[in-house]
C-alpha cells in the first residue's frame, strides 16, 4: 500500500519574503546607491537651499548635516538618476539616517519620491516617504500618486506586536526599509532595521483595493529634505540604495544618432574643443535613462584628435536639440561653430588615429554617474567632444546608445 503525502512547504509573510512573496536571496542588483565619506557627490545629487538653509559635508561623521532655522528654510537632496523598475520584479529600498525627531514647525522626509518641479517643490508628490512632521506632531509613513495622498499611517496605526514604535529614538541613527511592488498595483511594505533584524511596520495593498495605480511612476530617486515653518533643526543624510530582487536583463531600447550622412563637419582650430554629438531624454520623457554603447568616428583630413565624453559642458552657444526616432531622446549636432568654454564630468577619454581609412571605434561600458534630472526640472546633456590637434580637421561620426523607462 502506497501513500501520497502533500509536502508543500510554504513560508509566513516575514521580511525573508519579498515584495512579490518570494524568497529573498541577497543576489540582488544595485540601481542606486549614495554614500557620503568624502565629498557631497555632485555628480549623483542635485541640491536645492531657500532662504537661509545649510547644507555640510559631515567629514569623518560620514553624513550631510541639513539645517533650517527660519520660515522658508528648506534643504532638498535629490538624486540626479532615478530608479528604473523593471515590472515582475520586488524593488528595495534603504535609507539611513539620524536627527529625525519631531522639532516644533519642522517637516523632514526621507524616502523614494519627487515632486513638482516649481518651486518650493513641495507638492505633487509621488512616491512613498517616511515624514517626520513637527507641525502635526506625528511620524508617519506615507504613499502619494502626484498630489493624490493615498496613504498616511502614523505610529499609532503601525504594527507593534513585536516592536512598539513608541519605544523608537527618532534623534539617533535609524535604518528605514522599504520595499514594493509595482505593475501599477501590489503592495508597499515599510519597516526598520534594529539590532540586525528588521521589522515590517505597515504594509499597503494597491490591488484589489484601489481604482487606479497608487504611484503614478514606479522611478524614483532617492530624496531626503527638511523644511521649517518657524522652527530650527538639523537633519542628519548618510547612506542610501535601490536594488531589484532579480536578475539584470538588458531589454533597452536600442538608438543611434548620426552626425551627418553627405558632408563631414569641419573643426577650424587645433586644441580647441567642439561639441559634436549631444543627448539628452525627451522634454515629457526625463526619467528615461541614456547609456552609451559605443562611439565611431572618422577623420578625413589625416589629423590626431581627442574625444571626450561628457556630461553637462559648457557650451560658446545654446545648441538645437530635435526628437529621434521617438520622442523619449532628443539629439543635437555640433556644426563646428559652438565651442566648449567649461569641461563638463567626463566620463571617459580616449585619442583617435590620423587617416581617412581608420574609424576608431570605443565600446563604453556601465558607470554609476549618469545623466538625470535636477529638481527643477533640468535634464542633463550627453555630449561627445572633439579637441582636434589640427587645424581645420573634418570628420564623420556617429553614436549607438540604449535607452531605458
Amino acid at each position: 500500500m502506497s501513500y501520497i503525502f502533500n509536502n508543500q512547504i510554504s513560508y509566513s509573510d516575514t521580511f525573508n519574503l519579498d515584495a512579490f512573496g518570494r524568497l529573498r536571496v541577497s543576489e540582488i542588483t544595485s540601481l542606486l546607491e549614495l554614500k557620503y565619506f568624502s565629498d557631497k557627490l555632485p555628480e549623483q545629487v542635485d541640491e536645492v537651499l531657500g532662504g537661509s538653509a545649510t547644507s555640510t559635508f559631515g567629514g569623518n561623521n560620514a553624513a550631510i548635516e541639513m539645517t533650517v532655522s527660519n520660515t522658508g528654510d528648506y534643504v532638498i537632496r535629490q538624486s540626479l538618476q532615478r530608479a528604473l523598475y523593471q515590472p515582475g520584479k520586488s524593488q528595495i529600498c534603504e535609507f539611513s539616517f539620524s536627527d529625525f525627531e519631531l522639532d516644533s514647525n519642522v517637516i523632514k522626509r526621507v524616502g523614494y519620491f519627487s515632486s513638482t518641479t516649481a518651486e518650493t517643490y513641495d507638492s505633487q508628490f509621488d512616491g512613498f516617504f517616511l515624514e517626520s512632521n513637527g507641525i502635526n506632531n506625528q511620524v508617519s509613513f506615507q504613499i502619494w500618486r502626484t498630489g493624490n495622498l493615498i496613504l498616511s499611517s502614523t505610529t499609532s496605526d503601525w504594527d507593534s506586536s513585536q516592536i512598539n514604535p513608541v519605544t523608537i529614538d527618532w534623534s539617533k541613527t535609524q535604518l528605514a526599509i522599504m520595499d514594493f511592488q509595482w505593475l501599477g498595483v501590489g503592495r508597499v511594505r515599510f519597516g526598520l532595521s534594529l539590532s540586525g533584524q528588521t521589522y515590517i511596520f505597515k504594509t499597503h495593498t494597491g490591488s484589489n483595493n484601489l481604482e487606479d495605480v497608487y504611484m503614478t511612476s514606479p522611478n524614483q530617486p532617492i530624496r531626503y529634505e527638511i523644511r521649517s515653518s518657524g522652527g530650527t533643526s538639523t537633519f542628519h543624510q548618510i547612506c542610501s540604495q535601490i536594488s531589484s530582487e532579480g536578475s539584470s536583463n538588458n531589454i533597452g531600447r536600442k538608438a543611434s544618432a548620426v552626425a551627418t550622412y553627405s558632408a563631414s563637419t569641419q573643426f577650424s582650430t587645433s586644441g580647441t574643443k567642439y561639441p559634436y554629438i549631444g543627448l539628452r531624454a525627451g522634454l515629457d520623457y526625463s526619467e528615461i535613462q541614456i547609456e552609451v554603447d559605443s562611439i565611431s568616428i572618422i577623420n578625413t583630413s589625416n589629423d590626431n584628435y581627442i574625444v571626450t565624453l561628457e556630461i553637462n559642458p559648457t557650451l560658446s552657444s545654446t545648441p538645437t536639440f530635435v526628437s529621434g526616432n521617438t520622442l523619449d531622446y532628443e539629439y543635437a549636432i555640433g556644426d563646428g561653430t559652438p565651442t566648449v568654454t567649461g569641461d563638463g564630468y567626463i566620463l571617459t577619454t580616449f585619442l583617435g588615429e590620423a587617416g581617412t581609412s581608420t574609424v576608431t571605434n570605443f565600446i563604453f561600458g556601465d558607470t554609476e554617474i549618469k545623466p538625470g534630472r535636477k529638481i527643477n526640472g533640468t535634464r542633463d546633456q550627453l555630449w561627445i567632444c572633439i579637441r582636434p590637434i589640427g587645424a581645420n580637421a573634418t570628420f564623420y561620426g556617429s553614436v549607438n546608445f540604449q535607452y531605458d523607462k
